[in-house]
């Protein structure tokens, strides 16, 4: 008797998966972002075939492609701490990345050549599309400025290993393992580069940077001579590459990362770029043309160049601060009657209370622990006090992170122990511009630094301007000529001046 062929139908969770991938995809690919992370866990846990799950698997990464090339731009000008909406919507971006990275890590261990052999597919493409998934997560998380989740660095290698377990050592590398190697390269260039002090502009910058370059980092499994500028990456731990000059790894299977060829194309890179060379006929973006991405990139290359050391020693501190992140409201304040509060109507107050962690020579530490705090971005200045009636300090934000919308830390940089709220206007320009609110920063001989302005970016450090300076009911007006550039970051710029005493 003949036996009957059997068919065997889609559980009904798969079958709603097939019928959603079915679907148009909608004009808004944020909508995908719910069901896809559902989709995604429900087919790691129905046990299907290695093929199927392939299959599926493929499909659903093309639908997260477009989420991520639709939600990147939107948090390119976000700042700390982040909105609670576009917050949300990242991180779930950040789980579904990681998601999808853990399954096809998943593909990657269970994965035979002959099995795939039958659809034309290789161990190496399955860790590609793993590792690609880990590192579009890392960034996100870098943009975000959030902590790196359990198992990223411990997945990013396991995928590094198998697929180079996969291929013949004496054969052509495919372009697979090539790509493979520079997503991970990437990953360790940008986590070297100090992130926490990049803009989420700039680190999308240095991101393309090294899509170009990335390959000039170094891998090696032995471990070199002689410390120096190498760092190690163990396979048993769960954590981003550290300087070998500052710990030895316990393990013996690691990898050994050297920025140093990479730091030396930055310098040639920048020393082009400054000559006026296109950033197209380098191989860059466009943005390299900008003072702020050159700005950044000479930043990550001195990061490169050797392993960050701290100069002085932090003394833990419970202080509690004022901070005020906005520089029209610091301006306003300032304006004010020293010890009192200005008038709410004028401006919207952005202060609020801080604990200062640690500090040093260098600066603070500080963690946001109530009230109005917005605005906050590497590069932006901001006001700190001890209390009322206290003199505001003026400071540099170095760094900054963030766990969540409600969570918030900062490193600062004192600039000035106080300032005096001014107005500046350039001068010898055919459309006149008006006064335009800025700090005037006392000389700090101790420093070699003379008095400055720190002001908005823009370019009043390259042209003469008009100082306008309201002192006890007067208007001092002085022509001043800029004179050296102290800080110039996305956000701000700080540069000294001279007064033309012939021009009273």
């Amino acid at each position: 008797m003949r036996r009957r062929p059997t068919t065997t139908q889609p559980t009904p969770q798969l079958q709603l998966a097939l019928d959603w991938l079915a679907e148009p995809k909608p004009d808004d690919p944020l909508l995908d972002l719910v069901p896809l992370r559902h989709h995604v866990a429900t087919i790691g846990g129905l046990g299907l075939p290695l093929l199927h799950r392939l299959k599926i698997d493929e499909l659903l990464q093309e639908r997260a492609e477009r989420i991520d090339q639709a939600l990147i731009p939107l948090l390119l000008d976000v700042k700390l701490p982040v909105p609670l909406a576009l917050g949300t919507v990242a991180q779930s971006l950040i789980g579904l990345r990681g998601e999808l990275g853990e399954a096809w890590l998943a593909l990657a261990r269970e994965s035979d050549p002959e099995t795939l052999s039958r659809v034309n597919r290789s161990r190496a493409q399955i860790c590609l599309n793993g590792m690609s998934n880990l590192s579009r997560q890392f960034l996100a998380l870098l943009v975000i400025a959030i902590p790196t989740p359990m198992g990223l660095w411990r997945n990013a290698q396991a995928l590094y290993h198998y697929a180079h377990e996969s291929t013949d050592p004496t054969a052509t590398l495919p372009v697979e393992i090539t790509a493979i190697d520079n997503r991970l390269k990437t990953m360790l260039a940008l986590t070297a580069a100090h992130p926490e002090g990049l803009t989420p502009r700039e680190i999308v910058f240095l991101a393309e940077y090294l899509e170009t370059h990335g390959a000039e980092v170094r891998l090696d499994p032995i471990a070199p001579e002689a410390p120096g500028d190498w760092y190690w990456l163990s396979r048993g731990l769960d954590q981003p590459p550290v300087p070998l000059e500052r710990m030895q790894p316990q393990e013996e299977e690691c990898l050994y990362i050297r920025f140093g060829d990479l730091a030396r194309q930055a310098a040639r890179d920048l020393d082009q770029l400054h000559e006026g060379a296109p950033p197209r006929s380098l191989g860059l973006p466009l943005q390299a043309a900008g003072a702020d991405y050159r700005n950044a990139l000479e930043r990550a290359r001195q990061h490169w160049t050797a392993p960050r050391r701290r100069n002085f020693n932090r003394r833990p501190q419970s202080l509690e601060v004022e901070i005020c992140t906005q520089l029209s409201s610091l301006w306003s304040a300032l304006t004010s009657e020293p010890g009192t509060e200005p008038d709410a109507t004028v401006c919207e107050l952005t202060y609020s209370d801080w604990t200062v962690l640690n500090d040093s020579p260098a600066g603070y530490a500080l963690v946001h622990v109530v009230g109005a705090a917005s605005g906050i971005v590497p590069g932006c200045a901001v006001g700190l006090r001890t209390g009322t009636g206290a003199a505001w300090q003026i400071c540099l934000v170095r760094w900054a992170r963030s766990r969540n919308s409600m969570h918030v830390e900062m490193g600062l940089e004192v600039m000035s122990p106080s300032a005096t709220p001014v107005r500046i206007q350039a001068l010898n320009h055919r459309n006149s511009e008006p006064p335009v609110p800025a700090l005037l920063l006392p000389a700090l001989p101790n420093i070699n630094r003379a008095e400055s302005i720190l002001a908005g970016r823009g370019d009043y450090n390259a042209r003469p301007f008009t100082l306008l300076q309201e002192t006890d009911g007067h208007l001092q007006v002085a022509e001043c000529m800029p004179h050296r550039n102290l800080i110039e970051t996305s956000s701000v710029e700080v540069f000294e001046f001279t007064r033309n005493q012939d021009a009273a």
